[in-house]
C-alpha cells in the first residue's frame, strides 16, 4: 500500500512491535473499522478507471445520437456529466495527494456515493430526455450503452453497497418504468427484461461485496495472527493456511466475476451482430455499426481490466507446449489485415516456420497487443512481424512507422493507464493498459521485452522465446480458408446455455447464417427435439456452467452416448477456471471464451465443420 493509499484505520491494523505481551485478536469492532475504511479506499484507487470508462460511454453516446435529438441536449447533458466526473477526478487527487486524510472516513464514503448516485441520475435521465418513440435503432442504442456502462461498473463500486444502489437503481429504473409505460408488447418484454438484468446486477454485487468483505477481514485477522505468533515464536503454519484461503476466496471471486460479467456482454455482442445484418437501410446501418462499435469496446475494456486482475490474483499459470509460430501468425494475419488497410497501412507478418516452446495463448495475447499498440498510433507507412532465430532463441519483434517514443519515456510506457500520446484520453486509444499487460504476460513467461525508437521515426518491440522441438508440419490453412465464413445451410445445430438471453441471441445469428437451431437451457429436452427433427446434430455449441450438478462437458459426453459419438462441439464458457482447457481438449472440445465476437464465431465454427466433414465443406 502506497502513502497515498494509508489511512489512520489502515496503519492501526499492523500492532506495533515495541509493545510487550501477547497480542489478541482484533476485536470485532476494529475489525469493522478497518474493513469499512479498506473498502472506501477501494472506492477511491478504482476512480481513474471509473472515470475514464465513462466519459468513453459518455461520448459514444453523443456520436451515435447527435443527428436524431436536438444538439443543445446533448451538450447540456454532456457539461452535466464532465463536470461530475471532474469533481470526482479532484477527489481523486486529493485523495492521492493525502489530503482527504483528516476528513472522517465515513464523509469520504458519502462525498463518493453522492457522486455516483450524481452519475446514475445523469445516465437515467436519458431515458426521459433522450428517448425517441419513433427510432426503435436509436432507442437500442440508447439501452444497449447506459446498460454496459452499469454493468462495467460493478465490479468497481460494488465494494460500498450504497454506492452500488445509489448508481444502478436510479441509472436503470427509468429505462425499465419508461418501457413499461409505452405499453406494446415489445417494450414491455424489454421493459421486463431490463428489470431481470437489473436485479441480476445488483445480486452480482452483493455477492462480490461479500467476497471482498471476507477476503478483507481474513487478511486483516492474518496479519494479526502471524504477528503473534512471530512474536510468541510459534508454527506460522496457521496463518499461512488463513492466508491460502483468503486468497483462494479472492481467485473463486474472479471466477464469479468472469463468468457473470461475460454473460450479459456475450448476450449484447449477438444482438448487435444479428440487428447488423437485418438492417438494410445505408443511415441505419450506420447506427448499427456504431452500436457494434460500443459493444466491442466495452468487451476490449472488461477484456483489460480483467486480465488485469487476473494477473494480480494469480490466476493465469503458463501451460508450456511445443507449436509452431505460423499457427499464431497466420490467426493474427487474419485478424489485422482489414483494419491496417482500412488506415492505408501496410502489413507484413513473417513465414514462422519456426516451432517454439512456450504457451500459445499468452504468446499470441503478447503478439496482439504489441501490434494493436504499433495500428493505433501508425496513421502511415508499414507494419511488420518477423521472427528470426538469434542464439539458440526465435527473436520476435513488432516494428511500426508510428509516432515512436522519447527515450525517457520508453519504460513508462508499461505503467497501467498511462497514454503518451492521448492527453486528452480520447476512447478511440483505448485505457493505456495494453503494453502493461505485454509486460505481464512475458514476466510470466520469463521474457524481457526491448525497445527500440526513434520519436517521430517509429517503434520496434522485441523479445526471444526459446525454440521448441521440431514436429511434422500439417498443410497451412490460407488466411482466405481460415477467415472464410462457414456454410451453414444444411447444418443442425444445437445450443445450449443457462441464460436464455443468450440462447435467444445465439439462436438468431445462427439462423441468420442459414442453419437450423435447437436451443435449449438445459439440455434435458434436446433428445426429444432431435429425433423431431428426423437429422442428427451436425454441431453442439455449449455453456460450461449449466446450473444443477451437470457441467457442459458432461452434457455433450450424454448427447454423444445418446445420438452420435462423433458429433463436433464448442464449450462456449465466462469461466477462467486454470484447468478448463485441458478438460475441454480430453473431452474432444473446442473452447472458446466469452465474450464471442460474431467473425470469431464463424471462423471457430467453419474450422469446426471442415475437420469433421471435408467432404461436405
Amino acid at each position: 500500500m502506497t502513502p497515498a493509499q494509508t489511512t489512520d484505520a489502515a496503519s492501526a491494523s499492523r500492532p506495533d512491535p515495541n509493545l510487550t505481551g501477547p497480542v489478541t485478536v482484533i476485536p470485532e469492532y476494529e475489525l469493522r473499522k478497518l474493513v469499512f475504511n479498506e473498502l472506501v479506499n477501494m472506492l477511491y484507487r478504482q476512480l481513474p478507471v471509473s472515470i475514464t470508462s465513462t466519459m468513453v460511454v459518455t461520448v459514444i453516446m453523443i456520436a451515435a445520437l447527435w443527428r436524431q435529438l436536438p444538439g443543445h441536449w446533448l451538450v447540456i447533458w454532456l457539461v452535466l456529466m464532465s463536470a461530475n466526473q471532474a469533481s470526482r477526478l479532484l477527489l481523486y487527487r486529493l485523495f492521492r495527494d493525502d489530503k482527504l486524510q483528516s476528513y472522517p472516513i465515513r464523509w469520504r464514503a458519502r462525498v463518493w456515493a453522492t457522486g455516483a448516485g450524481i452519475s446514475g441520475l445523469l445516465w437515467g435521465a436519458t431515458a426521459v430526455f433522450f428517448f425517441t418513440p419513433d427510432s426503435v435503432i436509436h432507442q437500442a442504442i440508447l439501452a444497449i450503452l447506459v446498460l454496459g456502462a452499469t454493468t462495467a461498473a460493478v465490479p468497481l463500486i460494488a465494494s460500498h453497497m450504497a454506492s452500488l444502489y445509489g448508481f444502478v437503481v436510479p441509472a436503470l429504473t427509468p429505462f425499465i418504468g419508461r418501457h413499461l409505460l409505452e405499453g406494446d408488447l415489445a417494450h414491455v418484454a424489454l421493459g421486463l427484461i431490463l428489470l431481470a438484468v437489473t436485479l441480476a446486477l445488483l445480486s452480482f454485487g452483493r455477492n462480490y461485496n461479500r467476497l471482498i468483505v471476507t477476503s478483507l477481514r481474513n487478511r486483516y485477522e492474518n496479519e494479526a495472527l502471524a504477528h503473534q505468533f512471530a512474536r510468541q515464536n510459534v508454527d506460522l503454519g496457521h496463518a499461512r493456511v488463513a492466508a491460502e484461503q483468503a486468497n483462494r476466496s479472492k481467485t473463486q471471486f474472479f471466477a464469479a466475476a468472469s463468468h457473470d460479467l461475460r454473460q450479459p456482454l456475450h448476450a449484447m455482442g449477438l444482438f448487435a451482430s444479428v440487428l447488423k445484418q437485418k438492417v438494410r437501410d445505408p443511415e441505419v446501418a450506420g447506427v448499427v455499426s456504431s452500436i457494434n462499435a460500443s459493444v466491442q469496446a466495452l468487451e476490449a475494456l472488461f477484456d483489460e481490466l480483467l486480465d488485469i486482475s487476473k494477473l494480480d490474483s494469480g490466476v493465469i499459470k503458463p501451460a508450456l507446449s511445443d507449436f509452431a509460430i505460423a499457427d499464431v501468425f497466420d490467426r493474427l494475419r487474419a485478424e489485422f489485415s482489414a483494419e491496417a488497410a482500412a488506415k492505408g497501412l501496410r502489413l507484413s507478418i513473417g513465414d514462422g516456420h519456426h516451432v517454439v516452446r512456450s504457451d500459445a495463448m499468452l504468446l499470441e495475447r503478447i503478439v496482439r497487443n504489441l501490434m494493436t499498440n504499433a495500428i493505433r498510433y501508425t496513421t502511415a507507412g508499414e507494419i511488420a512481424v518477423t521472427a528470426a532465430p538469434a542464439d539458440g532463441m526465435l527473436r520476435i519483434e513488432v516494428r511500426d512507422t508510428g509516432i515512436g517514443i522519447r527515450e525517457e519515456d520508453q519504460q513508462r510506457i508499461f505503467e497501467e493507464f498511462l497514454q503518451l500520446g492521448n492527453p486528452v484520453r480520447t476512447s478511440k486509444k483505448g485505457l493505456g493498459l495494453g503494453l502493461s499487460i505485454v509486460k505481464r504476460f512475458a514476466d510470466l513467461l520469463g521474457y524481457r521485452v526491448r525497445v527500440a525508437s526513434l520519436f517521430g521515426r517509429g517503434s520496434t518491440f522485441g523479445f526471444d522465446v526459446p525454440l521448441g522441438a521440431a514436429r511434422a508440419q500439417t498443410p497451412a490453412t490460407t488466411t482466405a480458408a481460415a477467415a472464410g465464413a462457414a456454410r451453414l445451410g444444411d447444418r443442425l445445430v444445437v445450443v445450449i446455455d443457462d441464460e436464455e438471453a443468450i440462447v435467444t441471441g445465439m439462436q438468431a445469428l445462427l439462423e441468420s447464417w442459414g442453419a437450423q437451431v435447437i436451443g435449449s437451457t438445459t439440455g434435458d429436452d434436446v433428445i426429444a427435439a432431435v429425433h423431431a427433427s428426423g437429422k442428427l446434430p451436425d454441431l453442439l455449441i455449449v455453456d460450461y456452467r449449466l446450473g444443477a450438478e451437470e457441467t457442459g462437458i458432461a452434457l455433450v459426453q450424454r448427447l454423444r452416448r445418446e445420438l452420435d459419438p462423433e458429433i463436433p462441439a464448442l464449450l462456449v464458457t465466462g469461466s477462467i477456471t486454470s484447468d478448463l482447457d485441458g478438460q475441454a481438449r480430453a473431452a474432444e472440445l473446442d473452447l472458446l471464451l466469452k465474450p464471442v465476437t460474431a467473425a470469431n464465431l464463424r471462423r471457430r465454427i467453419a474450422a469446426l465443420l471442415r475437420a469433421h466433414f471435408p467432404a461436405g465443406d
